[in-house]
């Protein structure tokens, strides 16, 4: 399985991609391939639907961590984990066109009634991790920021700087998903940004690098856990 991250070395500094549905197996990868990264800077540049929970709160840990300047940048899409390893930015800019999206923590689960109580209790201790950062992040009241979470707030570029969950909105670029978002249930505002494109533009086309094909069931799934 094809990493869901790229980093690339230039003259102008590190950059790191993330165009992928993030998955737990390639988090090791990614803190070798981190630690190899000279330089004060990292430019980050996401575009992903999320994916594993513990997978993103590793990944934001290790760049809070780096002691780099992490300038992150929304190319179209920052939703479920993804939002969480943007909130690791010194800066994050959003173009007008793109979106972030947070919610509480998902799971499916099979057992007994024990077993579902049990994951009921995890999922509130995750929960609250992911309360803490964002809360972290914007300075917003926790108990405003739970109801956020519980409603599965979509988020324009400007409702995010508004609401510090970015720090500028920059002009609209075309994007287009690395992963298949005609299979989700997405509101129409940002369904419409990642409309086919007839002839891709370069930035458009790196976006396009991979391919896989990503379930309604999984496509905001932050947790998975069988018995």
């Amino acid at each position: 399985m094809k990493p869901f991250f790229s980093f690339k070395a230039s003259a102008s500094g590190a950059a790191l991609s993330i165009y992928d549905e993030i998955f737990s197996t390639h988090a090791a990868a990614f803190r070798t391939a981190l630690d190899a990264v000279k330089g004060s800077t990292l430019t980050v540049e996401i575009n992903s639907p999320g994916g594993d929970v513990f997978a993103g709160l590793a990944i934001y840990n290790m760049l809070k961590g780096s002691g780099k300047i992490i300038n992150v940048n929304v190319a179209g899409i920052a939703a479920s984990a993804a939002s969480v390893i943007a909130m690791a930015g010194t800066t994050i800019s959003m173009p007008s066109n793109s979106f972030m999206m947070i919610h509480n923590p998902i799971t499916g689960v099979y057992g007994n009634a024990a077993d579902l109580r049990e994951s009921a209790d995890v999922l509130d201790k995750i929960g609250a991790a992911l309360l803490a950062i964002y809360v972290s992040r914007t300075g917003m009241p926790a108990d405003k920021m739970k109801e956020l979470l519980a409603a599965e707030t979509w988020l324009t570029a400007d409702e995010a700087v508004s609401m510090k969950f970015a720090t500028v909105v920059t002009d609209a670029i075309e994007a287009r998903a690395s992963f298949d978002m005609g299979r989700a249930d997405l509101p129409a505002h940002v369904k419409a940004v990642f409309k086919p494109l007839s002839t891709p533009t370069p930035h458009a086309a790196v976006l396009a690098a991979v391919q896989p094909v990503i379930t309604p069931s999984t496509l905001w799934a932050h947790h998975r856990r069988t018995k």
